[in-house]
């Protein structure tokens, strides 16, 4: 989810929306000598050295610059569970347990990643996902031995072929 932003030079932006934002949210960064994201830790994008320790961040990078890379799903966000100032890194848990070590000046978003209800959603039919735009996508063993080289068998792939029909195993 997106959240529109308002920059104080007039332009805007979309920035990683977080849970507390509602949908089609508008964001404003007031200008106080220097910009709203970079020095506040309530607004939608700060960075990891200015962050809160031990609150929920999400959407969160390694290195300055390189872009979103952790914590990006729905629901999902990290902790912040130590800062080292000497070296500026910190250490950001994550939700599958590793911890990584991040640049103080990577940005991140307080709080956990938006859309949460997709957690509701339930895969209860056959065309479940032709709704996503995705199409189903049918096993060359279940084909005829026309429209694919592992077709045709009625038991399962003996060994993998080119789409010419010619053997690839031990090459």
């Amino acid at each position: 989810m997106l959240t529109l932003a308002l920059l104080p030079s007039g332009g805007f932006c979309y920035l990683p929306s977080i849970a507390r934002h509602s949908v089609f949210g508008f964001t404003h960064f007031h200008f106080l000598g220097a910009p709203a994201w970079y020095s506040s830790s309530r607004s939608s994008l700060t960075l990891i050295g200015l962050a809160q320790g031990y609150r929920k961040v999400s959407n969160f990078e390694i290195f300055p610059g390189k872009g979103i890379q952790y914590a990006r799903s729905a629901g999902s966000w990290g902790r912040i569970t130590n800062k080292d100032y000497s070296t500026y890194t910190a250490v950001v848990y994550l939700p599958s347990g590793v911890r990584k070590v991040v640049s103080l000046f990577s940005l991140v978003v307080p709080g956990r990643a938006a859309a949460l209800e997709k957690r509701d959603l339930r895969n209860t039919k056959s065309g479940y996902w032709r709704s996503y735009g995705r199409k189903s996508t049918v096993r060359g063993v279940a084909m005829n031995p026309i429209d694919h080289p592992h077709g045709g068998r009625t038991k399962s792939l003996r060994y993998p072929r080119t789409p010419w029909g010619k053997t690839t195993k031990k090459k």
